[in-house]
């Protein structure tokens, strides 16, 4: 029992460290209208183009039904548009140009968050950008 007391422990603060990081760049994102994971969204399809949902939701790690609902409200809202691919069960995304504005506008406000984070971190920041991206890599299938 003793053995998996630290595994638990560290599970309940990446929890926690992750529910406290999704709530400051959420409300820095309130302004314009976006939650951290629909601003994720749109930065990746502004970079990377038209995409597979599938694809990019695997890129990005999210719940496939989290993700559903992300990419619903922001078709909703005429940030991303959804068509048909090659195969009829695909669904392809992409952000329209209201969606560019949008970002355009959000990014100062995640830039501000990202900065809040750095600071209140110190030099531990670095240590926790690299550290995340091995617990990441470490836990990929």
């Amino acid at each position: 029992m003793e053995a998996t007391k630290p595994a638990a422990c560290l599970c309940t603060a990446l929890r926690k460290a992750t529910r406290a990081v999704t709530r400051l760049y959420d409300e820095a994102l309130r302004p314009a209208g976006l939650r951290v994971t629909q601003f994720a969204v749109l930065r990746h399809l502004l970079r990377g183009g038209e995409q597979r949902m599938r694809d990019l939701s695997a890129t990005l790690v999210v719940d496939e039904t989290a993700f559903n609902r992300s990419v619903r409200a922001l078709h909703d809202r005429g940030w991303i548009a959804i068509r048909t691919g090659d195969d009829r069960r695909e669904r392809m995304l992409s952000i329209t140009a209201a969606g560019r504005a949008l970002l355009a506008e959000a990014e100062p406000m995640w830039s501000a968050a990202q900065q809040r984070m750095s600071h209140e971190l110190g030099a531990s920041w670095d240590v926790l950008m690299r550290s995340l991206r091995a617990v990441t890599a470490g836990a990929a299938p």
